[in-house]
């Protein structure tokens, strides 16, 4: 009998001592098997002449960005996405990632049929249906169903605001609230009523405009019978007949029956000025007159005369006009 061959060669011909052939290991230290694959050749196989190629979840195998040329994976970072420049350490966190370019959504909510990217996502949504709050708060005691809106509320506390305008410095404590405030130096108002075309900064606004159109006033004043789509409307009007004040002025004392009023105001001190337009530089005090000196720029005239149809730039223009017509 001839003497056996080195251990691990597979063929029985020279080469190194190895151990015994295993599956092959993801970068987490996960089979094949674990992943969901079957025993055998790695889910990456590459093309021959060395060339790599991509999985059935059309990920990179790891040097299939330098194969082709391209920018390639980051170090440690072996799995780079097919749609995008992005890379992960796991096959498992590269193949997750790229439902988000194929629109995949296989996790359903067994309660409503709702379906998502990812499982844990449907963990996190399957607690609105049955009311979990696991994340607490130490301050105050107050619970949420999801670890990030705990996040968020604990900045109520610790008076955090991370979210910076680059425009004018203010910051805010959720990210979505700097989104909004940045619209008052763009201009943009993305939501717009399907009946009238109006467009808003904020989706809110938009919601309490529909109101208008279907005549939805629920809030009566008991003093002159008007009523409001908004509860916090009939509030504000209330005050009307109360000549109650209730938002003062720290610098001059004077007093306003709103908040917003008051925050107007105060830049009268501050000399602020955030509203800058885009076309000339000009800043102003209040958005009211930003968006009124647009118009300059853009031309519209949106208060038109009923009498005529003459159309102006400004509310007070139009109402010096229809004196012509002996309206007062």
């Amino acid at each position: 009998a001839g003497q056996p061959g080195p251990r691990g060669s597979g063929s029985g011909g020279p080469g190194p001592a190895r151990g015994p052939a295993r599956a092959p290991r993801l970068p987490d230290g996960r089979g094949d098997e674990e992943a969901g694959g079957s025993p055998g050749p790695p889910a990456v196989s590459g093309k021959p002449g060395g060339g790599a190629g991509r999985d059935s979840s059309g990920v990179a195998a790891p040097d299939a960005g330098s194969a082709a040329g391209g920018r390639g994976p980051r170090k440690g970072r072996p799995y780079q996405c097919g749609a995008c420049d992005r890379s992960f350490q796991c096959h498992s966190d590269a193949a997750k990632h790229r439902s988000i370019h194929s629109g995949a959504k296989p996790f359903a909510c067994s309660d409503c049929g709702k379906a998502f990217i990812h499982s844990s996502h449907v963990v996190r949504h399957q607690r609105t249906h049955h009311g979990e709050r696991p994340y607490v708060c130490e301050e105050c005691g107050r619970a949420f169903g999801q670890s990030f809106n705990l996040v968020r509320h604990r900045r109520t506390h610790t008076g955090e605001k991370p979210f910076g305008c680059a425009e004018c410095g203010k910051a805010f404590g959720q990210r979505s609230d700097a989104a909004k405030h940045r619209r008052t130096h763009t201009g943009e108002r993305p939501y717009a009523c399907g009946e009238c075309g109006k467009a808003f900064v904020h989706s809110s606004n938009v919601a309490r405009h529909r109101r208008t159109h279907r005549g939805d006033s629920p809030y009566v004043c008991r003093e002159c019978g008007q009523a409001f789509g908004q509860s916090s409307n009939l509030l504000q009007h209330r005050r009307v007949h109360t000549g109650e004040r209730p938002f003062r002025c720290p610098e001059c004392g004077r007093a306003f029956s709103r908040s917003s009023f008051l925050s107007e105001h105060r830049r009268i001190h501050t000399g602020e000025k955030p509203y800058a337009c885009g076309e000339c530089g000009r800043a102003f005090r209040a958005l009211s007159g930003f968006f009124r000196h647009r118009r300059v720029h853009s031309g519209e005239k949106p208060f038109r005369c009923g009498e005529c149809g003459r159309a102006f730039r400004l509310s007070s223009h139009l109402i010096q006009h229809r004196r012509v017509h002996g309206a007062e």
